[in-house]
């Protein structure tokens, strides 16, 4: 069983392994920058991701707003008579029926692209921060295997007889 440092709480102990900060001599330098990106990512995506989405939001419904301002210009339709259909009057005795014309405004709601763009913007932020993360992961792989290669040239024919 694990057992906590005395005086250290549960969770404090734990963040401060997932971190790098508990004092493992077996901790590389590599290991606590992974841990320090990773916690700043996140902060990044916290603290800056509310603030894009709703920046983001606030300019889709604006622009909703300013396109619905705008009116399609005019065109004229004839109307001609169609043939009779269930529901509609009987006009003649040739079972047509006039359609009657309609135009004006119609309200559409630009919250519903609000709350999209907002959506779409967070999922690109964490996408884009996903990115860096993964890149930089790689990078930190590659110097591990470059330091782990140079230590076992130096220990690696000690243990092999000579032979690396």
């Amino acid at each position: 069983m694990v057992r906590a440092i005395p005086g250290q709480r549960r969770g404090t102990g734990r963040l401060a392994r997932v971190l790098g900060l508990d004092g493992n001599p077996l901790r590389r330098a590599s290991d606590r920058a992974e841990a320090w990106i990773r916690v700043g990512l996140l902060a990044i995506f916290l603290i800056a991701g509310p603030p894009a989405a709703l920046g983001a939001g606030h300019w889709a419904y604006h622009a909703g707003i300013s396109g619905a301002r705008v009116q399609a210009p005019a065109h004229r339709v004839q109307v001609k008579p169609v043939p009779f259909a269930v529901g509609l009057s009987r006009v003649s005795e040739a079972d047509q029926a006039w359609a009657r014309s309609r135009s004006g405004n119609a309200r559409a709601s630009a919250r519903t692209s609000e709350v999209l763009v907002a959506v779409v913007t967070l999922a690109l932020m964490a996408f884009a921060l996903l990115t860096v993360l993964r890149l930089t992961l790689g990078f930190l792989s590659r110097r591990r295997l470059t330091a782990w290669e140079t230590a076992w040239s130096r220990v690696g024919p000690q243990w092999t007889g000579g032979k690396s």
